[in-house]
């Protein structure tokens, strides 16, 4: 199996955020034990810019390693990747987070002076648009450099930007700046993972597998080598089938067909008069073809779905499963 491949489970829905929050706390903490060894060199006033800086890197740091763990990559690829990616990230959003804070002394009125009195200051007011252009500055980065549409990357980080704003704001508030801090990288890394990109569906293929009779263990996979349309058929036919099982186990010459279509759909077709069932949470389908319709009944596949054929005193158990398209380990 592909051990770099996350399992096609809620759970790739979800894994480009853990690995961003993962990364931009670990950028906030080295900004931290960088503080704590050396000290800032910047001015306070700079304190904001310098986080927001270093959070969009992780995050940038976080979707680099998402994108080359998935597939495999040269070590050019990772070499260009960590000398350009983080750091132009970081790069890009102090840039961005520095522009808001010039605009915030020019549009709000008293900003200049009170940053002057109090440059920590965790007002929303002072800081919205500081958050608001270092995610947009590093949305358009992220887009440039995965070559995708700038509109949406930069809604996404604008998005971004203002979620952080409004914990870092909240939690300011409520416990301190240092916690504050926390909770915005994580914020940060949370809302770009979850809505700027996931695990592709191009990564997996399905496959039917047979858990019962004497092919117990059996698998077929339904996409073909190229992407585009496919269907597997699934009988006891002694010809051209794609997947045979014995007649003495419930299956008829023609039992079953699974297809996938270009928008990678997968789809059961029933083709036999005897039972097949489609059985998955609280619901089940019978597939028996009506002779009476037009065209067999059908109906799209999960991953888990399990399909029976046959009667109850002889019958096969399939099911269908997503499973990495390459075989990798």
């Amino acid at each position: 199996m592909n051990i770099r491949l996350v399992p096609y489970t809620w759970a790739r829905d979800i894994h480009v955020a853990l690995v961003c929050i993962c990364t931009c706390l670990l950028a906030w903490w080295g900004l931290l034990g960088f503080c704590a060894w050396r000290g800032p060199f910047w001015s306070p006033t700079a304190d904001l810019n310098v986080l927001l800086g270093v959070i969009g890197m992780g995050a940038g740091l976080g979707a680099l390693l998402v994108e080359g763990t998935l597939e495999p990559q040269t070590k050019a690829w990772w070499k260009k990747g960590l000398l350009v990616t983080g750091p132009c990230a970081l790069f890009v959003t102090h840039l961005g987070a520095g522009f808001g804070a010039i605009l915030t002394t020019r549009l709000v009125p008293g900003a200049a002076f009170d940053f002057g009195m109090a440059p920590l200051l965790s007002n929303l007011k002072y800081a919205v648009l500081s958050f608001a252009f270092a995610g947009l500055f590093f949305g358009l980065w992220m887009a440039w450099w995965r070559k995708a549409p700038k509109a949406f990357y930069a809604t996404v980080g604008l998005s971004c930007g203002l979620a952080s704003a409004m914990v870092w704001h909240l939690v300011a508030g409520i416990l301190d700046l240092y916690h504050a801090s926390a909770f915005a990288a994580v914020t940060w890394g949370a809302s770009f993972g979850l809505l700027a990109w996931g695990v592709p569906r191009r990564l997996y293929a399905g496959w039917v597998r047979v858990l019962s009779g004497s092919r117990f263990g059996w698998r077929v996979r339904v996409d073909g080598e190229e992407d585009g349309s496919a269907e597997i058929v699934l009988g006891h036919y002694s010809r051209g089938l794609d997947l045979w099982l014995p007649a003495e186990e419930g299956v008829r010459e023609l039992h079953l067909s699974v297809a996938v279509d270009k928008s990678k759909n997968y789809t059961a077709r029933g083709m036999s008069l005897y039972p097949t069932v489609v059985k998955r949470s609280l619901e089940k389908v019978d597939l028996r073809f009506d002779p009476a319709r037009p065209a067999p009944l059908e109906t799209p596949l999960r991953s888990g779905d399990q399909v029976i054929v046959g009667d109850g005193q002889a019958q096969t158990v399939l099911e269908f499963v997503m499973l990495p398209r390459k075989e990798e380990v």
